[in-house]
């Protein structure tokens, strides 16, 4: 979460176990109110980061901007698309049908052990660079909060997103990089390893070979 105002509430997984039909009566009767009151929501401010496993319902609240991360897939099922310009009826299924689409749901609300490895933290205030990310998200992607505290990253395809500073990206090749708060910089492998000066902000990847 990159902002977010105060009272700020992400929904993650149901919070009662539903069966598949009310959840199709839901989605076909286009009950968008009754979809965000299954949803299990829990607070959150500018820093937290939420990782939300595959088939598990999910909802963001108006106000929060985030950096999303996810694997380069675009399979998204939409159960309720109020206030988007979105066909949800012809194009929220990927074109299985939603009797097909909603067995890939998650139907039982998340366990306490899971709800504690899903949420973290990244904290601008901390000079040293840290992951963001608790284990259970290793296999999918990976995403630092770095500082600037001259840590080198090894080399590999990333984006960095700048959240504070005016400051200086160090190629391993050899090439330098100005770069200023909200700017967002596509590294390639052959950049080589690299380091960061007098900036900080969050480096995405994907998960170790």
């Amino acid at each position: 979460m990159l902002d977010a105002p105060a009272g700020a509430r992400v929904g993650v997984g149901f919070k009662e176990s539903m069966k598949k039909n009310q959840v199709a009566q839901l989605v076909k009767d286009h009950d968008s109110t009754g979809l965000l009151n299954s949803l299990a929501f829990k607070n959150v401010r500018a820093g937290d980061a939420v990782f939300v496993p595959a088939g598990v319902p999910h909802a963001i609240e108006a106000g929060i901007f985030v950096l999303e991360l996810q694997e380069p897939t675009d399979l998204s099922i939409l159960l309720e698309w109020d206030g988007f310009a979105v066909d949800g009826d012809k194009d929220g299924h990927l074109n299985l049908g939603f009797d097909t689409a909603l067995d890939a749901l998650l139907l039982d609300p998340l366990s306490q052990e899971q709800q504690l490895q899903i949420v973290s933290r990244f904290e601008q205030n901390e000079a040293a660079s840290h992951q963001i990310f608790k284990s259970v998200a290793d296999n999918f992607f990976r995403a630092d909060y770095l500082t600037g505290d001259s840590k080198k990253i090894e080399p590999g395809f990333g984006l960095f997103l700048v959240l504070t500073g005016d400051g200086v990206m160090n190629f391993g090749n050899g090439e330098k990089l100005a770069v200023s708060t909200g700017d967002a910089v596509v590294i390639p492998y052959a950049a080589g390893d690299f380091s960061i000066e007098n900036c900080a902000g969050i480096l995405s990847r994907p998960p170790k070979a």
